[in-house]
């Protein structure tokens, strides 16, 4: 009876440090950020930085986005990419206009 709880213990512990580990290594997450320019994303995975994206990509000059809103719509479509295996993660210009970024 003391070795089966023992083993289910050991389980158990083995399963919790599998899904910390998976979460510390795969899991993603967007954060944005204000610069002197605008606005920024930064998608982190495991809590680290995997994209720096502090300007809108794919434009003329060195603008960021207008809002906190549209950096984290940017951050999420280029998230849905990596999740989708899908790279590079660029975003085209008319995805930048669907959420919103006025393209010169």
């Amino acid at each position: 009876m003391r070795n089966k709880r023992i083993w289910w213990l050991l389980v158990l512990l083995v399963l919790i440090a599998g899904v910390y580990y998976w979460r510390m290594t795969y899991a993603f997450e967007v954060r944005v950020f204000e610069t002197t320019k605008g606005w920024g994303y930064q998608i982190e995975q495991g809590g680290k930085p995997f994209i720096h994206q502090p300007i809108i990509p794919g434009i003329v000059g060195e603008r960021g986005f207008a809002t906190a809103e549209q950096a984290q719509k940017a951050g999420d479509l280029v998230l849905e990419k990596i999740k989708h295996r899908q790279f590079p993660p660029s975003l085209t210009a008319e995805e930048l206009k669907s959420i919103g970024v006025e393209i010169p």
